[in-house]
């Protein structure tokens, strides 16, 4: 078996913001298709993705860890979302519920 960058048997949601409401979702059929531990994204990070993962590692490292640390760390390094706006606590918090 090949390695792969990503796992192609994940399911997709049916909407980028999972439901909250219980009986919504659906359970994945244990045994029912390949889930290798190191492989829970359904796609390889694209640019973005990356060079968020890099924004945050230097505002973590730089000793950030409350959620308007980060927000301010990411618009002071013009790291803008994905629709090219200033970051909001709200807008963060969304991104990282569609990133898992």
């Amino acid at each position: 078996m090949t390695q792969q960058d990503y796992n192609p048997h994940l399911k997709n949601w049916q909407s980028i913001i999972p439901s909250s409401e219980p009986g919504q979702g659906s359970i994945e059929a244990p045994g029912g298709f390949a889930n290798p531990v190191w492989q829970t994204r359904s796609s390889v990070p694209g640019g973005f993705e990356l060079s968020l993962i890099e924004a945050l590692e230097d505002i973590f490292a730089a000793g950030s860890t409350e959620l308007d640390e980060l927000v301010k760390g990411l618009n002071e390094r013009q790291h803008h979302d994905r629709h090219g706006e200033p970051w909001t606590q709200e807008s963060f918090l969304q991104e990282m519920a569609v990133l898992g």
